[in-house]
């Protein structure tokens, strides 16, 4: 019997090519689709799980409020680590890492500019999970000055020399330290990345006993099976032995009346596991994701697949007049319902498998451009896997159940007598049903045109959007502590060109400027988290920036090398409406001393973090010890010229360090890459999805048209018009189409503009016209689609339906 349906499969396989290829590329083009969205979801759920005993794994966060201004950060101070281990009974271990974003290094001739060091205790490769290549684990970060480096670095500096014991110059000041391991380069799916790790021995703010100060990650290990309850009110009495005190010590209030203002300040922890998907807070080593965007690709992932097998179901539907009499005849000789279920279901599967041989050649084909579009780097060798492979084929199998199981059920339920009646093909015409399908794919269609439409906007608004300054033709110069005593001197040749406007050197520059701690106006018994950064004289002109009332720095003032200038957002949450140089602001600028620094002058507001974020106050000083950036502002002209002049100026004054720079502006567009990813993937699904349902709709075109030949004949024997046959045949599906615009429009609108765009503090508005827009092109698409087969017929000559009659 299992013969005999495979036999009769593959006769009307063969028998009904286009009504083949249709399904056969629509469901391999949703099959493919659907287990690339899969691969995708799978590594990101897998990060960090590498690690021994990684869910005994957990981070300590600092989070809270003050005077309206939360901050939610991954960062603690020194003192936490070891505090966590002695007085916390659960705590098995912990580890204190530190973080350089960018640190030069040199070996002989060689410089380069290490992106991520990292800066970890001794125990680093016993508490994760990283391997270590050469190299003994337990002592390669035990001392000062070690570093292990990662096997691509030990090919970059070294060649095929072996680097251990190889000394490298490291940072501004050279420090000489020793290559002790070779570590393996990082896993994509670890929330922590590394080009170098330094020894923590070598860096002193491990030693700072301040509560306050806030630079480290630290991660602890608990024992098995502990009550978390009891380590987070563990935390919370760190609050009041040890931070509360220090708070009082330096800045004169206790924590009761930091809490009177309405404050509050507390320590939390997160599982290790859940810090790529979960973490919103600021400071995180690396961009994290975001588990919202798995949701959303695993609702496309099934919308995709679900179009595929309606497609199937459809086209099954549509031909079952064409399938009746052979169910008939079965029927009359003796069959029951359930072999022909059975023969049916072996159809779909034979589709599926055939389909799923399709798709895997697509996903090799297509796996490359997909890790350029979502910025991952996933290999097809993820496709060896025994259990991945199991669950493809277990994947095959539903979908073919699934794409079957409605014809199956629809098709062996006509009774012999309604086939020689002709009911069936009077039915098989028109189906409530099958127009639900159809209904339901665009609908899925439609909202992914509108979410894609949404997206493209958002991140061309953050791209053109206002930023308070004029971001393009900025030079963002790092390292510029490496020119010493040559600062100044580099600057004024720099300037002596005519391609360069200004140049300024500061702390950090936007979008990178994060430094914050609390302040107190003179006079006044109110608190505030204010944004920190230091300038110097030249910065208003190098950045573009706009003075609302006082002055900028002036060298003219020797007095304000002492003094403030802050934005709008700190002038007005301090309450101030005039500058008339008795504001004063006190707390700690620099050093251990608490200062009063008069205010000079107020900056507009502008964005110097991430647009998802809204602007909070900011407050400049000088302080040419901070300054390790530099902004050079262009004329227009070639920028090639002007780099390569930078450049040659970089190794006349810098002594052999490494030549660092980049564009503000290209750095505020790294910050939306996550964005900009989940963009790009959502609209090549969206085209998937459109082409797969179209692809349905050309095979239900064909069928209609097909059925309907005759009576075109007849109407264009009577003097129909072309356009009107046309008309005639494309109404009932553009209806379908407007159908699902009139559901999916108001859905999606509010989907998006609800829940996504609240993840931005500056955003777009999506409107109507980008509604309506979506909902066009997808009638557009439709009607494109099923217009070939609506010519084809109305053109045909009637001779040919009706000769026969």
């Amino acid at each position: 019997m299992l013969k005999n349906y495979l036999k009769i499969a593959f006769r009307n396989l063969r028998n009904n090519k286009i009504h083949s290829t249709i399904n056969i590329l629509g469901l391999s083009l949703g099959m493919a689709a659907s287990v690339l969205i899969l691969v995708f979801v799978t590594d990101e759920l897998s990060y960090d799980k590498f690690h021994p005993q990684s869910g005994r794994l957990y981070r300590v966060d600092f989070t809270g409020k003050l005077n309206g201004n939360e901050f939610n950060m991954a960062l603690t101070g020194a003192p936490m680590g070891p505090a966590l281990v002695e007085e916390i009974p659960e705590v098995e271990s912990s580890i204190r890492i530190g973080l350089w974003e960018s640190v030069p290094m040199q070996y002989e001739e060689l410089t380069f500019t290490e992106g991520d060091v990292l800066v970890a205790e001794s125990n680093f490769f016993d508490f994760f999970g990283f391997e270590l290549l050469e190299g003994d684990p337990a002592t390669v970060l035990d001392g000062p000055n070690k570093i292990v480096i990662t096997e691509d670095n030990a090919r970059k500096y070294f060649g095929d020399e072996n680097p251990i014991g190889k000394v490298l110059m490291r940072g501004s000041g050279k420090t000489a330290s020793e290559i002790t391991g070779v570590i393996r380069n990082p896993p994509s799916n670890s929330h922590l990345t590394y080009d170098m790790i330094v020894s923590g021995d070598s860096w002193e703010y491990l030693k700072n006993e301040n509560w306050s100060s806030n630079n480290l990650y630290t991660y602890f290990r608990t024992h098995p099976e502990v009550d978390m309850s009891n380590v987070q009110a563990s935390l919370d009495g760190f609050i009041e032995k040890y931070f509360g005190p220090e708070i009082e010590q330096y800045l004169g209030f206790s924590m009761d009346e930091l809490r009177a203002q309405g404050n509050h300040v507390g320590y939390g922890f997160m599982p290790v596991e859940d810090i790529h998907l979960y973490s919103d807070l600021a400071g995180e080593p690396t961009t994290p994701g975001n588990i919202q965007y798995l949701y959303i690709f695993g609702a496309i992932s099934i919308f995709i697949i679900l179009i595929a097998c309606i497609n199937f179901m459809n086209l099954a539907t549509a031909k079952s007049a064409n399938r009746a009499k052979e169910v008939g005849v079965r029927k009359t000789i003796g069959a029951s319902r359930i072999p022909l279920m059975g023969q049916f279901l072996a159809e779909s599967m034979i589709y599926s498998f055939l389909s799923g041989i399709v798709a895997l050649l697509l996903i090799l084909i297509a796996l490359q451009p997909f890790n350029a579009l979502s910025g991952k780097n996933l290999s097809w060798l993820v496709f060896l896997d025994p259990w991945l492979l199991l669950g493809f084929f277990a994947f095959l199998f539903f979908v073919g159940l699934l794409a079957g199981s409605y014809p199956a059920f629809y098709l062996t339920s006509f009774s012999p007598s309604e086939v020689l009646k002709g009911k069936v093909r009077k039915g098989a015409k028109r189906s409530g049903f099958r127009n639900g399908l159809v209904v339901f794919q665009f609908f899925v269609s439609i909202s992914l045109i509108i979410s894609s439409l949404v997206v493209y906007k958002q991140l061309t608004y953050m791209q053109e959007v206002n930023l308070g300054f004029d971001k393009e033709n900025v030079i963002n110069l790092l390292h510029t502590r490496s020119l010493g005593n040559n600062a100044e001197a580099f600057k004024q040749e720099l300037l002596a060109n005519t391609g360069f406007r200004a140049a300024s050197f500061a702390n950090n520059l936007p979008p990178n400027i994060d430094w914050s701690s609390v302040y107190r106006a003179v006079d006044t018994e109110q608190d505030y988290l204010f944004t920190v950064n230091w300038v110097d004289f030249d910065h208003l002109e190098a950045m573009g920036y706009e003075m609302v009332k006082g002055r900028f720095f002036s060298k003219d003032f020797p007095s304000d090398s002492s003094a403030l200038v802050i934005n709008e957002s700190a002038f007005k949450q301090i309450g101030w409406t005039e500058i008339d140089g008795t504001q004063k602001i006190s707390g700690f600028f620099d050093g251990d001393d608490n200062e009063e620094m008069e205010v000079i002058g107020v900056i507009k507001d502008f964005n110097y973090d991430n647009l998802k974020l809204k602007i909070e106050p900011l407050i400049m000083g000088i302080a040419p010890e901070n300054y390790q950036e530099m902004a050079i502002r262009l004329n227009p002209g070639d920028i090639s010229d002007r780099v390569d002049l930078i450049e040659n100026l970089w190794a006349k004054y810098a002594d052999g360090a490494a030549f660092e720079y980049s564009f503000v502006d290209s750095n505020f567009d790294s910050l939306y890459r996550s964005e900009k990813n989940m963009g790009n993937i959502i609209l090549v699904f969206t085209v998937l999805a459109i082409s797969i349902a179209c692809l349905g709709l050309f095979g239900l075109a064909a069928f209609t048209t097909e059925q309907r030949a005759k009576e075109i004949s007849i109407r264009k024997a009577l003097g129909a018009t072309m356009s009107q046959l046309v008309v005639l045949l494309s109404k009932d599906f553009t209806a379908l189409v407007l159908i699902a615009f009139l559901i999916a429009g108001p859905l999606a609108y509010y989907i998006m503009d609800a829940y996504w765009l609240q993840n931005f503090a500056f955003r777009t508005s999506i409107g109507w016209v980008l509604i309506f827009g979506a909902g066009l092109i997808s009638i557009l698409i439709a009607w494109l689609t099923v217009s070939y087969q609506s010519f084809k017929t109305a053109a045909s000559n009637p001779v040919d339906y009706l000769k026969s009659e």
